[in-house]
């Protein structure tokens, strides 16, 4: 009885496979590996590409953050994980910080040493190779930095456009909106100018049918103007909510704490809102890696 079963087994009539994937999901009533971005660039984050499925073509993401609480070490965290982890092409238009010191950061954020490290070579055998390897990883990734300090909204059309007759892009990232400038003199306020920047951005992102993401500092002043210590998303100015497909809210929860539980050391919640569906929001949590200023999956 056992020969016959054993000559079933070796014999079926179709040849069929099971994937590991598949097995070890079995095995232990999980869900690794699946799909959690049809269609969309992974952001490297499980809970947000869960919320997301990864970021779509055509779709305006803003991403607004009080000063100080970490804007450049989300957008370096997300392109790490999109363009260094998972290959993706991702275009970065940076008005604040030079080419260089974004790269510099970059460095030392995936490899955890200061930058007079990784200029003196001193390590050990071992160390060394390590780094290597991780320095070659990132030289090889597809990003492409823009560090015009004074880009208008209306440069940015022709900019994009250029990126992407010269290369395969997946994603735009924009850092950030205040710095962004725009040639109408019509509208006098600040305000309504930023308000036309992001809903320019916004068509930018259907016309070249590619995600956008869009860093805003308007998380520190409620509804744009008065200061706030700890901003949540009604506190945002209406043209985000207004021109934003999704609307996202990054709050430290260390730094509105006096006297810091260790806890929530490392908490970071991510606040997600649609404009389709404003009163329905999301939070993610994140935490917070201040040693290597570097973001990842909450644990």
């Amino acid at each position: 009885m056992e020969l016959n079963t054993l000559e079933i087994t070796e014999q079926p009539e179709g040849l069929r496979f099971t994937s590991i994937r598949d097995l070890v999901n079995r095995t232990l009533n999980k869900d690794f590996g699946a799909n959690a971005t049809p269609g969309g660039v992974s952001s490297g984050f499980k809970e947000l590409d869960r919320a997301l499925g990864g970021f779509q073509k055509g779709q305006l993401y803003t991403i607004a953050v009080k000063p100080g609480m970490g804007k450049t070490a989300f957008l370096l965290s997300l392109t790490n994980n999109m363009a260094i982890k998972d290959n993706y092409a991702v275009a970065i238009f940076s008005s604040e910080r030079s080419d260089v010191k974004m790269t510099n950061r970059l460095l030392e954020s995936e490899t955890g040493r200061s930058l007079s490290q990784l200029q003196s070579e001193n390590f050990s055998a071992s160390e060394k190779d390590h780094v290597v390897s991780l320095l070659s990883t990132i030289a090889k990734a597809k990003i492409y930095i823009d560090d015009n300090p004074s880009l208008s909204v209306e440069d940015l059309y022709d900019r994009v456009a250029e990126i992407k007759t010269l290369q395969e892009i997946d994603l735009i990232i924009i850092d950030y909106l205040e710095l962004i400038t725009t040639g109408l003199t019509r509208l006098e306020s600040r305000p309504e100018q930023l308000g036309h920047i992001v809903k320019k951005i916004r068509n930018l992102a259907t016309e070249f049918n590619l995600p956008f993401l869009l860093f805003s500092q308007s998380a520190g002043h409620v509804n744009g103007s008065v200061p706030t210590d700890d901003p949540s998303p009604h506190t945002l100015p209406g043209f985000l909510k207004e021109h934003s497909d999704i609307l996202m809210l990054l709050r430290r929860k260390d730094a509105y704490r006096a006297i810091k539980d260790t806890r929530n050391l490392h908490a970071v919640e991510l606040l997600i809102s649609n404009s389709k569906d404003p009163e329905n929001k999301i939070m993610v949590p994140l935490s917070f890696i201040e040693s290597i200023a570097k973001f990842t999956d909450f644990s």
